[in-house]
């Protein structure tokens, strides 16, 4: 088994049982950080999703977003991120910028090659917004999805990371969704993306990432546990909860903290066997 198909099967383990198991697409997770690697990317990351009942964006994304942003900095890529008004809060405490909240607003200061969503909600059939609960939240959620269905037309390669269906990316297995997702039929995102991760929690997919990243260019671009710790830890005190609970608490998906410290642990040791096999 190759390192990539074993990260790929680290992120997609299906701890909250959502039924993901069929959407999980081979090769997207190397494809993805294939891609990255353009020279002279501009990477767009775009996440936060708002949980109306709570009054606060969810503790999963934002910690995945910043992740990758570091680590695709780091390879010398152009990096910026996009969330609405209800989110920034929590970009701000990750200390993620440039941060914008309007994509016209992002154009006008650059021109991505590269769009990336990481947890971020994808307009479903009807053009409504929905939660895990089949809850519409249009009236909370700007439509960052936008660019993302323009984004083949202006030549920008797209990555959607999403754990429960409805996220931007999720289009691409959206009839996997309809079948296997709880009133997937009424909640599965239509915005696909070219390539797409799908996994048992989206921070995990962006931790994969950074795994595959990692693998690719013989660096270390995981983010260790002190910092993924920090990351979640500041964005509960800027107000975050846990998208499942709806708790001021730093879970995520009604996960402790070791469940995902164990797994970046875990891909850590993927990518130290695949070093030592000369993979």
């Amino acid at each position: 088994m190759t390192a990539f198909r074993a990260l790929e099967q680290l992120v997609a383990e299906d701890r909250g049982n959502r039924g993901i198991g069929g959407m999980v697409q081979p090769g997207h997770l190397r494809a993805a950080a294939d891609a990255l690697l353009a020279r002279d990317a501009c990477v767009a990351i775009v996440s936060g999703f708002y949980i109306p009942k709570a009054g606060a964006g969810e503790t999963d994304g934002p910690p995945g977003a910043k992740a990758l942003g570091d680590a695709l900095t780091a390879l010398g890529a152009k990096v910026v991120y996009l969330t609405d008004r209800h989110n920034a809060p929590l970009f701000q405490a990750l200390r993620a910028a440039p941060l914008y909240t309007s994509w016209a607003a992002l154009r006008a200061a650059c021109r991505p090659t590269h769009l990336l969503a990481v947890e971020r909600a994808g307009r479903a059939l009807d053009g409504c917004y929905y939660n895990l609960r089949a809850e519409d939240i249009s009236a909370h959620t700007d439509p960052l999805d936008e660019p993302f269905l323009a984004a083949a037309a202006a030549g920008m390669v797209t990555i959607g990371i999403g754990d429960g269906g409805n996220e931007i990316g999720m289009g691409r297995v959206r009839e996997h969704v309809a079948r296997q997702v709880p009133q997937g039929e009424r909640i599965g995102s239509t915005v696909e993306t070219a390539h797409l991760i799908v996994s048992g929690v989206s921070n995990w997919g962006a931790y994969g990432l950074c795994g595959a990243l990692s693998a690719l260019t013989g660096r270390n671009l995981l983010p260790g546990a002190e910092a993924a710790t920090d990351a979640v830890r500041r964005i509960v005190a800027a107000g975050a909860v846990d998208g499942l609970t709806h708790r001021n608490d730093p879970t995520v998906d009604a996960l402790p903290l070791a469940e995902s410290l164990a797994l970046l642990a875990r891909i850590g040791q993927v990518l130290g066997g695949a070093r030592a096999a000369g993979q």
